[in-house]
């Protein structure tokens, strides 16, 4: 069988066998393989110029998406085996965690920050979140202790400050009442939490209202 190398746009080199087409690479790899255009190449030969090829492939594609925003190892693995194999999925993944570009534990103390403060989660929530990327329960118990630390706020404050913003008229609606506790269940937050944010907001509304009089 006989490889050939065309040059593509900017660094792509597409490679065929016998004429066929067979995969693109860069030309970093192409360089670096030690064939040249031309060359002879057996069966051996070319299932590892195709599994080097499409490591580096799924490499170069990982790389790419975590330069977006940070991921985890599960999410990162799934993404890529949709477009390339398993094993090359996985031989990129474990290089990046390798270098410590992916790490589960940056991720994840990133990801429950920003659960928190930009989507208002509870920690209930914010748990079930975790699992779904992956993360394991060792990681996840270390990411909302790391969270805990840094906000330094009890949940019923919280809901209060949620309620203020976004259902402020729960002391004199009920079904805007219904739907916020709904809303702050799904949310993440403790029926009991609820119960007692709502207490709160009403004793300060009433206390609000008595100062108008």
């Amino acid at each position: 069988m006989k490889i050939t190398a065309k040059q593509g746009r900017f660094n792509k080199i597409h490679i065929s066998i016998d004429d066929e087409y067979l995969t693109t690479v860069d030309s970093d790899y192409w360089y670096s393989c030690g064939y040249i255009s031309g060359d002879e190449i057996d069966e051996r030969e070319l299932a590892a110029f195709k599994s080097a090829a499409d490591s580096r492939r799924a490499f170069n594609a990982a790389a790419d998406i975590i330069s977006r925003r940070e991921h985890s190892k599960k999410e990162l693995l799934t993404k890529l085996k949709s477009k390339f194999d398993e094993e090359a999925a996985e031989s990129a993944v474990e290089r990046l965690c390798e270098l410590g570009m992916v790490d589960d534990e940056r991720f994840a103390r990133l990801y429950a920050e920003e659960l928190y403060t930009r989507k208002n989660m509870g920690e209930r929530r914010i748990r079930y979140e975790l699992a779904a990327k992956g993360i394991s329960p060792d990681i996840t118990e270390y990411a909302i202790e790391c969270l805990n630390e840094q906000i330094g706020e009890d949940n019923v404050k919280r809901i209060v400050d949620i309620i203020a913003k976004k259902y402020y008229n729960i002391t004199n609606d009920e079904k805007q009442r219904r739907r916020a506790w709904s809303a702050l269940q799904r949310l993440g937050y403790s029926s009991t939490d609820i119960r007692h944010a709502f207490n709160e907001y009403d004793e300060e509304s009433f206390d609000s209202s008595e100062g108008w009089e």
